[in-house]
């Protein structure tokens, strides 16, 4: 008779056991009906343009009909460009004020093989940042369509946390309703040409940035704990 793996078998009952949290907790809320605070937006658009060695290019827009399906209640898009380096990075960055009402950031790991990029290697990297007792887990995509190589570094974060995993802004969000009477949630992403055979470079690159970006981010997060519409 087969034996069973124990490593597989632990990680079957962790999926049943977050599965069920993510279900009584959405029932849980769905019915307590919470109240939130009515907190404003971050200004995510205060963000400076010039980031170390990094200066924004250009400042677009996702375009009416895909904000309207996203439904961020502030986002970024822009590009950062190291020009004695040669090299770009794109950044978007989406704030959600509540996740009871709405679906919230949609995971870069589903929206761009949607669109056609293959994965290629994934990981999750736990970055040094300032202003942090412990590193950021980040995601690390290496992605592939039609001859072009991308790498995309992306993590969720608010005022309270940071993290890489999509399902833990679900596992949050009945505590912080109960705790803070908030379940708001920002994605930052990341998206960098590979030009070389392996993304070290490019890989240095974006994590340097996001050792810049992140403490920016996470004062203008912080600021709509104190004020008010």
């Amino acid at each position: 008779m087969p034996k069973s793996n124990p490593f597989l078998s632990k990680r079957y009952l962790i999926l049943i056991a977050s599965c069920l949290i993510l279900a009584l907790q959405g029932g849980a809320s769905r019915m307590l009906k919470i109240d939130e605070q009515n907190i404003s937006i971050p200004g995510l658009h205060q963000i400076p343009s010039t980031l170390g060695k990094w200066t924004s290019t250009a400042e677009e827009s996702m375009g009416a009909e895909t904000e309207a399906y996203l439904k961020p209640d502030e986002y970024i898009l822009r590009d950062y460009a190291d020009k004695q380096a040669g090299t770009n990075i794109n950044v978007f960055i989406a704030f959600f004020k509540s996740l009871q009402n709405v679906y919230g950031p949609h995971s870069p790991r589903v929206c761009l093989p949607g669109a056609g990029w293959l994965v290629s290697s994934s990981k999750i990297e736990n970055v040094t940042v300032p202003g942090r007792p412990s590193p950021i887990p980040v995601n690390e995509f290496t992605m592939e369509k039609g001859g072009e190589r991308i790498l995309v570094v992306y993590w969720y974060q608010n005022d309270r946390a940071a993290w890489a995993q999509e399902f833990q802004a679900k596992l949050r969000l009945l505590p912080d309703l109960l705790r803070y009477r908030r379940s708001d949630v920002s994605l930052v992403r990341l998206i960098t040409p590979l030009r070389n055979p392996t993304p070290d470079a490019e890989l240095a690159s974006c994590l340097e940035f996001t050792k810049r970006l992140f403490p920016l981010v996470s004062e203008h997060l912080a600021s709509v704990s104190t004020q008010r519409q």
